[in-house]
């Protein structure tokens, strides 16, 4: 009889400790997860301003006024002057030739 006491003892405070074991850990782990997700909004947040910034710095405008400012280059507001130069995709290659004088392209082959 005392055996069956002592096992039915033990079996309720072992419940009731691992009860509380259990509601300890999941408080835990739930500060933990707070914790990290205002770690994760803040660094979203820094990423955002980071993300500004090279947008800004990056821009068309600050790379012309860069430009004009440091090289003394300009961008023209008539964009019929603007010539642009491709490579031929056949030969893969280019030659100011070819930009000079398009029906010289065949002589470069």
């Amino acid at each position: 009889m005392n055996f069956k006491l002592f096992i039915i003892l033990s079996l309720m405070f072992s419940s009731i400790f691992f009860h509380y074991y259990n509601k300890h850990k999941i408080i835990e782990i739930t500060r933990q997860k707070n914790v990290l997700q205002e770690r994760l909004n803040s660094e979203k947040n820094v990423n955002l301003n980071l993300v500004i910034a090279n947008n800004n710095l990056t821009s068309r405008v600050r790379i012309q006024q860069l430009a004009s400012e440091k090289l003394g280059m300009f961008y023209p507001k008539n964009k019929s002057k603007i010539h642009t130069i491709e490579f031929n995709r056949k030969k893969n290659t280019f030659c100011l030739v070819d930009y000079i004088i398009p029906s010289a392209e065949a002589l470069t082959k």
